[in-house]
């Protein structure tokens, strides 16, 4: 083994080599930015091709890696002594898990992101694929004993052992049990909690082929033969003209909600697919549902799906699948963009101004900028499409860099829903009480509720209230591990933090003081529900939150009873404000509007209006006229008031002249560096070495360096964080910041530096 600079490596060599090579580069999947230079072994010199994983030694053991290409002869020692280069062990897999231009794409990312050649190449193929023993089967969980009793047993064990109680009161909803992953994700826990329950016997631990592909019962949803509007016209044939091309084109296709986007899309695949070539779909992970699923592939025989649902064997088998050539379509979240289709002909990113397209672990790549680096490699064709297209994608538009394609109004019988700014300070006046719901949007509910319609309530926050406050001492109940307050969860009798999972039961005095009681403040979904069962006891009601949804089941069951009529209301988190499409939904109340505009983030403005602007979005999608009302502390915020009059070229107007003014994205590229550590100071420290560092390689005029400063979580999980912003000119500088901060990325006295490339959250 002989470490080699990543740069040496030329990527001219990604292709099957004519002659077998007497050493190999290897890329392992390990923080170091070089590739390894290995001795091949005769017998297996032929089955080496670029993208094929192979058994190395590294160090006291072996691991996997990925062969890259042939490798010049170790260099001698600087004593002139002979280097020997170590064997590959093994050929792994039954072929070259990635084509050669998702290697290339791969070191794409390695050298844009500041990671490794390895860690970009592992981040291209799911964990299930790359599995030597992946089975078909997925262990599942349930109770061994009644719900009532765990219930009674996890609000015992809650102030000793709160991970035990968590997976205990999860279960108690499921009595069909979990996935054990999903279990541990819902329950914020390890497998260790669930290991203990279940050699206690008060959980069943059981293998079960249920998880082999939840989309397989979705009846494929046939084309419904609808006419396009005009606008739909225009835009399929500057999709189609540019497929027939054969030329790599970017296209923004911005359309109201309900404006048929996903006729185009689906119109413009079936070009490609009648062509020879295939599509990549992407959508956020909330939309990724049978209903999206079976319309595809009412349209296309061929699709395949990648998502986390899926065992390990189903994924391995979905990814042969692919790399066959025998998928035309393939969708999925966002690591769906590196789908080893042979034929790219076209790659749709839906609802892109999603932030949950950015990846934030490593490699923190943004899918929408790998589609493009994609196609651009592949002669294909980009798509993106939003209702509220982000202020980066439309200023490349009005750059030229993308094509706008515009949907100003709904297609068939729908109209944009009117909405209405309520005071909510104006309304507590008025009732002479804080009040969670106004009288107008009960007035609406209860018209619609009476008509046999439906209505959706969104308040993006979780829990019952967000902070305890103690009025002797004016403290806050905050996390002993972060620097955030503990959220009230009323049902599970506990205060939870939303960021390190840490849960306690609620105190009857203040830990601070000792002052008897605590006072609630704010809100979350959990109150919300119960506000609303007390205005309309008779409603069927569903709460969808990550506290009540924990697997795609419980998605699928409650969006499914919406869909047949058997609820009135479903309230909610941001996971209700896009993808849904439902005829009978005529109110939408978006309680506490002003949330996001709360968070010390530039993107503030933006993320509120797109949250309220796509929510609203939900109403008047069929012949009945739809009604939106937003209650707010804040009736005159520009962002609400754009929302409101759905003018979305108006608000991208005021925002991007604000932008431009003080200097922010689109209109400089950024790279974020934060530092952690166990002490303040020493992250601080280290924090300022790393600024002063990066400022070195900021050429005059190229841009600035903002901080050392704390983040504005200043401690998570007993880690203290301190941060460091770049503003760079263009794309050339941002470069040059990262290379110079990856030679930080070593770890310095227990601290730790993460950096992060066009960050899409500052927190």
């Amino acid at each position: 083994m002989n470490a080699v600079p990543i740069e040496t490596v030329p990527i001219e060599s990604h292709g099957v080599n004519a002659v077998p090579a007497r050493f190999a580069s290897v890329c392992l999947p390990v923080p170091v930015r070089t590739a390894f230079t290995y001795s091949v072994p005769e017998g297996l010199a032929a089955g080496l091709v670029p993208g094929r994983r192979v058994r190395v030694p590294f160090g006291p053991r072996t691991m996997a890696g990925w062969y890259v290409g042939p490798a010049d002869p170790p260099e001698p020692a600087d004593d002139g002594r002979r280097v020997e280069a170590k064997e590959i062990v093994a050929l792994l897999d039954d072929g070259p898990l990635l084509p050669p231009e998702l290697v290339g794409l791969a070191r794409w990312i390695a050298d844009v992101y500041a990671c490794s050649w390895g860690e970009a190449l592992s981040a291209c193929v799911p964990g299930g694929v790359k599995s030597e023993t992946a089975e078909a089967t997925v262990n599942r969980a349930r109770l061994a004993i009644p719900a009532d009793e765990a219930l009674q047993m996890a609000a015992t064990m809650l102030e000793k052992h709160p991970k035990r109680a968590r997976v205990l009161r999860v279960l108690a909803q499921h009595a069909d049990g979990l996935a054990v992953r999903d279990l541990e994700k819902a329950a914020l826990c390890g497998p260790s909690p669930v290991e203990t329950l279940a050699k206690k016997g008060l959980l069943a631990l059981e293998k079960s082929g249920l998880g082999l592909d939840p989309f397989d019962g979705a009846e494929p949803e046939p084309p419904a033969g609808v006419s396009l509007t005009a606008e739909q016209e225009h835009a399929l044939g500057a999709v189609t003209a540019a497929l027939d091309r054969g030329a790599s084109a970017g296209f923004l296709l911005h359309g109201v909600t309900g404006s048929g986007k996903t006729e185009i899309y689906l119109r413009g695949i079936r070009r490609a697919v009648d062509a020879g070539r295939q599509a990549i779909v992407l959508v956020p992970e909330i939309a990724l549902t049978p209903q999206t699923v079976a319309r595809f592939r009412g349209w296309f025989p061929r699709v395949a799906v990648l998502h986390s649902a899926l065992t390990d064997a189903e994924r391995r088998r979905q990814w042969k699948e692919i790399r066959a050539g025998r998928a035309d379509v393939v969708i999925g979240p966002r690591s769906a963009v590196f789908a080893p289709v042979p034929r790219l002909g076209l790659v749709v990113v839906d609802e892109e101004h999603e932030p949950s397209f950015k990846q934030q672990g490593t490699p923190r790549y943004h899918a929408v900028d790998v589609a493009a680096e994609r196609t651009r490699r592949a002669g294909a064709v980009l798509l993106l499409g939003s209702a509220t297209p982000s202020l980066e994608s439309r200023h490349a538009a009005d750059e030229g860099r993308l094509a706008l394609l515009r949907l100003r109004s709904r297609a068939g019988a729908g109209t944009m829903p009117r909405v209405e700014i309520v005071d909510m300070v104006e309304e507590a006046h008025a009732v002479r009480r804080v009040t969670l719901l106004s009288r107008r949007l009960v007035q609406l509910m209860d018209q619609a509720f009476r008509g046999g319609k439906q209505a959706l309530l969104l308040l993006n926050r979780r829990g019952f209230a967000s902070a305890m406050f103690c009025g002797r001492c004016g403290g806050t109940l905050r996390c002993g591990r972060c620097s955030i307050a503990m959220t009230l969860h009323r049902s599970h009798g506990s205060v939870l933090c939303h960021h390190c999972g840490d849960e306690r039961p609620v105190p009857s005095s203040c830990p601070e003081c000792g002052g008897p009681g605590l006072t609630r403040l704010g809100t979350g979904t959990e109150r919300l529900e119960e506000t609303v069962r007390a205005v309309f006891p008779a409603v069927r009601l569903a709460r969808m939150d990550s506290d009540s949804m924990h697997d795609r089941a419980d998605y699928e069951r409650v969006l499914g009873a919406f869909g047949r009529g058997e609820l009135d209301v479903i309230l909610g988190t941001q996971m209700i404000a896009k993808g849904l499409h439902f005829p009978g939904v005529t109110v939408v109340g978006v309680v506490s509007a002003d949330l996001g505009l709360q968070v010390p983030d530039f993107r503030a403005s933006e993320r509120t209006y797109q949250l309220v602007a796509q929510v609203s979005g939900r109403a008047g999608r069929a012949e009945a006229p739809g009604r939106v009302v937003v209650q707010t502390l804040q009736p005159k915020h520009p962002a609400l008031l754009r929302a409101a009059a759905h003018d979305d070229d108006g608000f991208a107007r005021d925002e991007l002249a604000e932008r431009l003014k003080v200097g922010w994205p689109p209109f400089v590229k950024l790279v974020r560096a934060v530092v952690t550590a166990r002490t303040d100071e020493a992250a601080r420290a280290r924090c300022a070495e790393v600024a002063d560092g990066v400022r070195e390689a900021i050429p005059p005029g190229g841009g600035s360096v903002l901080g050392p400063s704390p983040c504005a979580v200043r401690k998570v999980r007993d880690r203290c964080r301190w941060h460091a912003v770049v503003k760079a000119a263009d794309s050339a500088v941002q470069h040059a910041a990262t290379l110079r901060l990856a030679r930080f990325a070593h770890r310095a006295g227990g601290t730790e530096l993460t950096i992060d490339v066009d960050p899409v959250e500052m927190t």
